[in-house]
């Protein structure tokens, strides 16, 4: 992850000023062969109340209280509502998953499937196996890895409901794919 080290970074990472490298280990993860789809998802926490008219600012009593107005993925609460993630029955999913925070942590998971593969912060050296749920503090990541067995719509959730309740959900959409499936620009 990137974010600036001017104060106050707590404001500057809760209004989204921050990102991800993906950078892979030297030679690859042994499934790189394996694997069908990839997708990166950053869960992050705004911390919101009305401003003028229509305008939006930061609340910093609740960035400081750790009380966000939402929890998103990929920046936007309906990002992977709106827009799904796309596979094929029978697909090897990986999933560059990271925790902006930056407050709370992210206890993440995949509704119908179990992470198979999981290298906790992308280190080979970090591996876990046969994970329902992936517990990410603040700033942390892993790349996930798992199989979808059946067609249908699989969710994707922050198993702390809180969260999840304030908009870090969404959907991976299991059928046949479509070249221009997962191209299509992000709706805002």
């Amino acid at each position: 992850m990137y974010h600036c080290g001017t104060p106050p970074i707590l404001t500057h990472v809760a209004m989204g000023q921050y990102g991800i490298v993906i950078v892979s280990p030297r030679n690859g993860y042994p499934t790189d062969r394996e694997v069908d789809q990839e997708f990166a998802v950053v869960q992050s926490e705004f911390y919101l109340k009305r401003g003028a008219g229509e305008l939006h600012v930061m609340d910093v009593e609740a960035a400081h209280g750790k009380t966000p107005s939402q929890v998103v993925f990929n920046g936007h609460v309906n990002a992977l509502k709106s827009r799904p993630l796309q596979a094929d029955v029978g697909d090897r999913v990986r999933l560059y998953l990271h925790n902006f925070g930056p407050n709370d942590g992210a206890s993440s998971h995949v509704v119908g499937t179990i992470f198979d593969r999981v290298w906790y912060e992308g280190n080979l050296q970090n591996e876990w196996r046969g994970m329902q749920t992936v517990p990410l503090g603040a700033s942390n990541g892993a790349v996930v890895e798992f199989l979808l067995p059946e067609a249908g719509e699989y969710i994707l959730v922050d198993h702390e409901f809180a969260d999840a309740q304030k908009g870090a959900v969404g959907r991976i959409r299991v059928g046949p794919v479509t070249q221009t499936a997962h191209r299509a620009p992000m709706e805002h």
